[in-house]
């Protein structure tokens, strides 16, 4: 995987917004300032991933994207007690859509909302509408994860977190 460096990526343009070289990214990795770690397979391949981390603000997110530039499934961990805890879980569907980017518009979005105390709570949204159920008691310990080094993004990437 190639990765680059950036402030923030523009899903509208599908491009990195103020780049950011290694090191500058690694500098607002060690103070907790914000920056995007985007992934691609290869120099010719579009994005596949960006991780998002502000550890200042004790945020990170990962949004791993299709082949039109969509996100299609986000991960937000928030910084709890010096770990990431997997707070959200969203997926988004668009459908037959082809549109890229940012102009799509998912037809359903799936969405957890976890807590440190096991309460899960699911939200399905589909042409507008929405329905919510919600669990107690879960077993969350495979939401942790511990801060990342600067680059070394494997533990938080893993698409599969069941």
């Amino acid at each position: 995987m190639i990765w680059t460096y950036c402030e923030q990526w523009n899903n509208l343009t599908e491009t990195p917004m103020n780049p950011l070289t290694p090191e500058q990214a690694q500098s607002r990795h060690a103070s907790g300032q914000l920056y995007t770690a985007v992934a691609f397979r290869d120099e010719h391949s579009a994005a596949t991933l960006r991780v998002e981390m502000r550890l200042e603000t004790g945020y990170a997110s990962v949004i791993f994207m299709d082949e039109y530039g969509r996100d299609s499934l986000d991960y937000t961990f928030t910084l709890v007690n010096g770990s990431l805890f997997l707070e959200a879980a969203t997926s988004y569907d668009y459908g037959d859509s082809q549109e890229r980017g940012g102009y799509a518009d998912a037809e359903r979005m799936e969405s957890y909302d976890f807590t440190t105390d096991g309460i899960i709570r699911r939200t399905v949204e589909v042409d507008g509408e929405e329905s919510k159920e919600s669990r107690h008691g879960i077993d969350v310990t495979g939401n942790w994860e511990s801060v990342p080094n600067f680059g070394a993004y494997d533990a938080l990437i893993r698409r599969d977190r069941a």
